[in-house]
């Protein structure tokens, strides 16, 4: 094939365009050689005219057909273990990571009910040897791989998880990602334990600093405890009980400030530090992750992943209690929460008023319960129906509670749990009139304060009421017209279209005369 190009002015070097002329000159010669040479063998002739414009032919190069590409089959997949990188360089656009941390904190197994249906879920936290902490959570069948696998204290090594913003609402930790594990993910325990990952990080603040944080917000704090208060009843909005214990925490900067325990706590933790106080000693508390209220003050309360330490050994702990050997135990300290007084059973602002006020005051009647101390006597108990059969079955770590029935065959059914079961329990709902100088008034106590004061369980009245009456009697006698001291809850509640303040025990202690005296004594200072 022969292409033909018009001759045109020439652009440029004029040297090299010679030379490309001449040479393009001579490939076309030789091809116009061999193109006559064909003509005369096949008897034709070429046609030329001298009006025809003067062409230069350009060679092109021959064609070469593409590669041919042979398939090798599939490609492998990398199969390599990931590589371990620090918690904070994870992010959601890695493909391929492993972290290698120790569990600091176990949450419990939640059962929740939504839209789509029941599940459960539960999450630790981990903390590697470059200070990162993150959280993981597992939901439903996830769960049954890894619950009994983790363990506060351990080291793993953690991979093949997807990452998420954290949900701030529930997790208290810096990181902006949290892991949420699934079928493919893997957790493999460390058989050689790991120094360099600490076993557990704080950030300490000092409780002047927790008195200008904000509400709701999650702090660390160590401190020596001077007080810890009875463990008392709390009646949630959702009917379910639970336990509270107050204790009083003091640092170096000159404050003191209220811890409130709530739930197991109250009975495992606080048990110990009450006995470490009734022994002489002031234990010193680290507390990992408590929450700030600023109702009635600033104070700080237990959640779910708060982690309580007793006499921790750490440098901070030592300095605690060397500052508090040398002068905190007898230096004064201001609260920022409400003074309790040592030895009294109630705060010191706890507000005491007499069964005359209640009704004169129109206490309970506002948007909130009040919450008053009254001194007074059992004068009544209700004998026909002082407890109720309840259900015993555990619904997460927390008891029903709720009435069950008899059925024919002996058994007891509970509605909520919808299970039978040969036993039931019983608890305090316990109907007692209350007096004191200025009238009368009905309140309930329920299973704690109810044991407050008649002295024994609910199930052990009942079987006295079944199997020994004369006990039984002697029991509720014995209670009446002894002075209590009644921590009450007051709110109105609606009974169909009737509205009725109900008064409840949250709890009930015997009057101590020389607790009392001294309350006494410092109401009449206040006076003069």
């Amino acid at each position: 094939m022969e292409v033909l190009v018009m001759e045109s002015e020439v652009i440029g070097n004029s040297d090299f365009c010679r030379e490309s002329e001449l040479n393009t000159q001579k490939v076309s010669l030789v091809n116009n050689k061999d193109i006559h040479r064909s003509q005369l063998s096949n008897g034709t002739l070429p046609i030329s005219s001298n009006k025809s414009q003067a062409y230069h032919s350009i060679v092109q190069p021959s064609y070469e057909p593409p590669p041919n590409y042979r398939s090798h089959g599939a490609i492998m997949k990398n199969e390599a273990p990931a590589r371990i990188i620090p918690i904070a360089a994870l992010n959601p656009y890695q493909g391929r990571w492993a972290i290698k941390a120790r569990v600091t904190s176990k949450g419990e197994l939640r059962r929740y009910n939504n839209a789509r249906g029941d599940g459960k879920v539960f999450s630790f936290d981990l903390l590697d040897s470059d200070g990162g902490e993150i959280r993981v959570t597992c939901f439903n069948a996830v769960i049954d791989r890894f619950y009994d696998v983790v363990e506060v204290g351990k080291v793993y090594i953690i991979s093949k998880g997807s990452l998420k913003p954290s949900q701030k609402n529930f997790n208290h930790l810096s990181n902006d990602w949290e892991i949420f594990l699934d079928s493919t993910s893997t957790v493999e325990l460390c058989p050689e334990e790991d120094c360099s990952i600490p076993a557990q990080q704080f950030n300490f603040k000092s409780i002047s600093d927790i008195e200008h944080s904000e509400n709701n917000s999650i702090v660390d704090l160590i401190a020596t405890v001077i007080l810890v208060n009875p463990s008392v009843t709390i009646l949630r909005k959702n009917g379910m009980e639970t336990q509270r214990r107050i204790i009083i925490l003091k640092d170096t900067s000159g404050r003191n400030v209220e811890l409130t325990l709530w739930g197991d706590f109250c009975n495992t933790e606080g048990r110990q530090l009450q006995e470490i106080l009734e022994s002489g000693s002031y234990p010193s508390l680290a507390v990992k992750a408590g929450k700030v209220s600023d109702f009635s003050g600033k104070s700080v309360g237990t959640i779910s992943a708060t982690q309580l330490f007793i006499n921790p050994d750490i440098p901070e702990a030592l300095r605690l209690r060397e500052w508090f050997d040398r002068e905190g135990k007898d230096s004064s300290s201001l609260s920022i929460s409400r003074d309790a007084m040592i030895g009294f059973p109630f705060p010191r602002n706890e507000i005491r008023r007499n069964v005359a006020q209640i009704k004169d005051e129109g206490l309970g009647r506002g948007n909130k319960p009040d919450w008053v101390t009254v001194k007074a006597i059992v004068s009544f108990i209700k004998t026909d129906s002082f407890c109720y059969s309840a259900c015993p079955l555990l619904i997460g770590d927390r008891q029903c509670n709720k009435k069950v029935t008899k059925l024919a065959n002996g058994s007891w059914f509970c509605v909520r749990c919808d299970r039978e079961f040969d036993a039931c329990e019983y608890r305090y709902l316990l109907q007692a009139q209350v007096q004191d100088h200025t009238g009368v008034v009905w309140v309930t106590a329920f299973q704690e304060s109810g044991e407050d004061i008649l002295g024994c369980t609910a199930k052990e009245l009942f079987m006295f009421k079944e199997h020994d009456v004369v006990k039984f009697a002697e029991i509720v006698r014995s209670c009446l017209f002894l002075e209590f001291l009644l921590r009450l809850k007051i709110k109105e509640e609606h009974y169909g279209e009737e509205q009725r303040v109900k008064i409840t025990v949250v709890k009930a202690e015997r009057v101590n005369p020389s607790t009392e005296s001294r309350y006494l004594l410092e109401e009449i200072t206040k006076v003069q």
